[in-house]
């Protein structure tokens, strides 16, 4: 395997695991953790990218950002947030810039939420190949070796809920 790959391979295996020995773990208050740590020189090694909304959202970006900062707060790593500029009406331009300004100011990895972020993360990691970028619920690309994909397999969600429900006990289902 290329070092690159392995790297890659590593940090993926990483914030994976983080979600899953999350649940496991003793309940820590992610409110306890501070939502910005930078090293003396002002830079950092993690960054978050929000998709659209906000990072509080209650929602996927508030559990991705809980999950990144316990894990760089966990393994002593510094780590900063990015919302795109325009909120909800972000555009790939803007989700674009919030990603060249986390590698400009010195993030080693970037993690980037939402199938939106395709086209700004492509072009992000193509212009920064020293960046390591992970993309929550989106796929890898082919041609660039700093990008890993993090997708669910939203099917088996599905299918579980739907047993459950028969498990249950309820028998008249659809539509």
């Amino acid at each position: 395997m290329k070092p690159m790959k392995k790297i890659l391979v590593l940090v993926l295996a990483l914030i994976l695991a983080l979600g899953s020995f999350a649940a496991l773990a003793e309940a820590v208050d992610p409110a306890a953790i501070e939502d910005t740590i930078t090293s003396e020189d002002g830079t950092y090694e993690v960054a978050f990218v929000t998709d659209v909304g906000q990072l509080k959202d209650k929602s996927f970006n508030e559990g991705t950002w809980n999950g990144v900062k316990l894990y760089a707060s966990q393994n002593g790593l510094t780590y900063k947030y990015y919302q795109p500029a325009n909120g909800d009406q972000a555009t790939d331009d803007d989700r674009y810039d919030a990603m060249k300004a986390a590698a400009e100011a010195g993030a080693k990895v970037v993690v980037a939420a939402g199938f939106m972020q395709g086209t700004a993360l492509a072009q992000a990691a193509a212009d920064y190949p020293d960046v390591k970028f992970v993309f929550i619920d989106g796929w890898a690309f082919d041609d660039l070796k700093n990008v890993v994909g993090v997708a669910f397999k939203e099917e088996q969600c599905g299918y579980f809920a739907g047993y459950a429900v028969v498990k249950d006990g309820y028998e008249d289902l659809g539509f």
